[in-house]
């Protein structure tokens, strides 16, 4: 699988060259990607996994963006 990232003026023309290429997506969006990530550990990064699941659950939340650098071994370990 590959990941084109573009800048969200160009989307649109992005997104055409590849249909004009036969070229598949499995998803095409413009979302939010963060500049700098926060290295969340230990008890913090367990609470930080919950209250995204919670808000994942949440019918009245469609989309939400973090830039929390959380380790593997926290979503494992859970």
């Amino acid at each position: 699988m590959y990941e084109v990232i573009t800048e969200p003026a160009e989307f649109d023309a992005v997104k055409n060259a590849l249909d004009k290429a036969q070229i598949a997506c499995e998803m095409a969006e413009i979302t939010m990607i963060p500049q700098t990530m926060t290295a969340v550990t230990g008890k913090e990064a367990e609470q930080m996994v919950r209250f995204m699941e919670a808000l994942d659950d949440c019918d009245d939340v469609q989309n939400f963006y973090t830039n929390a650098d959380i380790p593997d071994e926290v979503y494992e370990n859970m």
